[in-house]
C-alpha cells in the first residue's frame, strides 16, 4: 500500500468515526461515499447511501452518489433509473453527463450522444462533458463534429488526448493531421507513446483500404 492509499484509508476511518458519533451529517456521508468508491469499496458505499436515504429521504445528492455507485459497480440498469429520476427533477448537468456514460456502457452510443450534448450545453465550461461528447462522436464516426468539440475542450483545458484524437479524426477524413499529433506529443509524450499503436493501426488500415480502392 502506497502513501496515498494509506492516507485515504486514514481519512475514511476518520469519516466513519464521525458518523458513528452522529449519523445525521449529510456532508460527511456524501464525502465518505465518494471516498469509498475511490478505493473500490462500492458495496460499503451502496450500504451507506441506502441507510442514509432512510435518514434523508429523497435527498438528490445522496441519490446521485448512489447512481454513481451503481455505475461504478456495473449495475447499469439501476444507474440508468436513478439518473432518469434526477433528470426529471432537474438535478443539473451532472445527471445528463452520467446518463450519457451509462448509456454508452450499455452500447447505446447514439442516444448517449444526445444526453452528452445536453450536459455540455447546460455547462459549456465543464471540460469532462465536452470530452465525453467528443469521444462519443468520434466512436460513432462523426469525425468532423468530434473535432469541433475537442477544439472547444482545448479552449477550456488543453490535453494531449484532445490533440491526438483531432489528429486521428483528421486522418480518417484525409485532412492534414501531423501538427495535432506533434502537439499531443509535445504536451504529454507518455500519452502519445501509449497510444502510438492505435495511430499505426489506423495508418495501416487506411493505406490498405486506399490500395484496394485504387
Amino acid at each position: 500500500m502506497n502513501k496515498e492509499q494509506e492516507a485515504k484509508k486514514r481519512h475514511i476511518h476518520e469519516l466513519v468515526k464521525k458518523l458513528d458519533k452522529d449519523n445525521h451529517q449529510l456532508d460527511v456521508t456524501l464525502e465518505l461515499s465518494t471516498e469509498l468508491v475511490s478505493v473500490g469499496d462500492v458495496e460499503q458505499a451502496e450500504e451507506l447511501l441506502l441507510r442514509s436515504l432512510t435518514i434523508f429521504p429523497k435527498n438528490p445528492q445522496l441519490i446521485y452518489n448512489l447512481g454513481n455507485v451503481y455505475y461504478t459497480a456495473g449495475k447499469y440498469d439501476k444507474a440508468d433509473d436513478i439518473f432518469d429520476q434526477l433528470i426529471k427533477k432537474d438535478f443539473g448537468f451532472e445527471a445528463y453527463f452520467m446518463k450519457a456514460k451509462t448509456l454508452n456502457e450499455q452500447g447505446k452510443t447514439s442516444i448517449a450522444i444526445a444526453f452528452a450534448l445536453t450536459a455540455s450545453e447546460k455547462n459549456p465550461q465543464d471540460v469532462d462533458s465536452s470530452e465525453l461528447l467528443a469521444d462519443l462522436l468520434m466512436a460513432n464516426g462523426n469525425f468532423d463534429s468530434a473535432i469541433g468539440i475537442y477544439q472547444k475542450a482545448i479552449q477550456i483545458k488543453p490535453k494531449a488526448k484532445y490533440y491526438f484524437n483531432i489528429g486521428i479524426c483528421s486522418m480518417n477524413l484525409e485532412k492534414p493531421y501531423q501538427e495535432y499529433l506533434n502537439k499531443a506529443r509535445q504536451l504529454d509524450e507518455k500519452y502519445y507513446l501509449e497510444h502510438e499503436k492505435k495511430l499505426a493501426d489506423l495508418q495501416k488500415y487506411l493505406q490498405e483500404n486506399g490500395e484496394k480502392n485504387d
